[in-house]
């Protein structure tokens, strides 16, 4: 998937979708019990949003391609709002957007003060709030998780994953942030406004088993209270990662839920032969709304 969104693939126009709508197939058929296939067909014309609740946080199941000798209606996450829970998430019905947080690393990409300005601007223009804070460094940015006052947290950066050095970490003024450094977050239920976190960077949702459990952004984020995760699965390009942020705020901000939200943004960036609109997973409630009176 990395060297097909990056061009290095060898497929091209036509031949890339293919290769792309069998890789889903393979998925569905390889890793999806029988069981739950003939369920989905039965269930499917009744189905709203679909949740995937797994321990196996690693594979690409927003790639999945249901088929079967007589249906065939494309990737699943054109045909409904897709998105994944971690074990012991809360259910949050109403998403913090503010204060708003922008994370900008040192190496942050070329997109990524345009990014920045643009959820700025519809954040004033929708909530009538000021400009979000900028925060470089691991220890203020910390601060602010730990604070119990966080509101939306939005990273436009580069996440190095490395699966045999600790997984994933974004480099920072003053050091790399790591998913470990969540562990007193999670513990004290910090983020318990339920706010938004957007890791709009390269490979943000990977995770790696560490002792006995997942360790990743999304379950690190969602165990401290987050209401929504938002992230990568595979080096995303800087502009289609622009493309994305402010079509999938723009749903938010206009009131389309949470799920909704994300399958708009999905279609706006769709291209032909590009996996990019499958490379963004979202964890949280499909049906959750942007809350209209959180604290400035």
């Amino acid at each position: 998937m990395q060297s097909l969104a990056s061009g290095r693939s060898g497929y091209s126009g036509p031949a890339a979708g293919l290769w792309l709508r069998e890789a889903g197939v393979s998925l569905w058929n390889q890793m999806v019990p029988q069981v739950i296939k003939e369920q989905f067909w039965e269930q499917r014309s009744r189905i709203r949003s679909f949740n995937i609740a797994t321990d196996q946080d690693i594979p690409p199941w927003e790639l999945l391609y249901p088929l079967s000798p007589t249906e065939d209606e494309g990737f699943l996450v054109e045909q409904f709002p897709v998105m994944r829970r971690v074990y012991g998430q809360q259910r949050v019905a109403a998403i913090s957007l503010r204060p708003a947080a922008f994370v900008l690393a040192r190496d942050a990409p070329a997109e990524a003060h345009a990014e920045v300005s643009m959820i700025n601007q519809r954040l004033r223009a929708a909530l009538g709030t000021g400009n979000g804070t900028l925060v470089d460094g691991v220890q203020s940015l910390l601060e602010l998780i730990n604070s119990g006052e966080a509101g939306l947290l939005h990273f436009a950066c580069h996440n190095r994953f490395d699966a045999s050095g600790g997984g994933s970490s974004v480099a920072m003024a003053d050091g790399d942030f790591t998913p470990m450094m969540l562990t007193s977050a999670a513990t004290g239920h910090t983020l318990a406004t339920g706010p938004l976190v957007f890791l709009n960077a390269c490979r943000s949702a990977g995770a790696v088993y560490e002792y006995t459990r997942p360790m990743g952004w999304a379950s690190g984020f969602m165990a401290a209270g987050a209401g929504a995760f938002v992230g990568t699965l595979w080096a995303v390009p800087s502009q289609p990662a622009r493309e994305f942020a402010e079509a999938f705020y723009a749903a938010c901000l206009d009131g389309a839920p949470l799920g909704q939200a994300v399958k708009i943004a999905r279609t706006a960036i769709r291209r032909p032969g590009d996996p990019t609109w499958l490379a963004y997973t979202a964890y949280g409630d499909p049906a959750a709304r942007v809350a209209a009176g959180s604290s400035p």
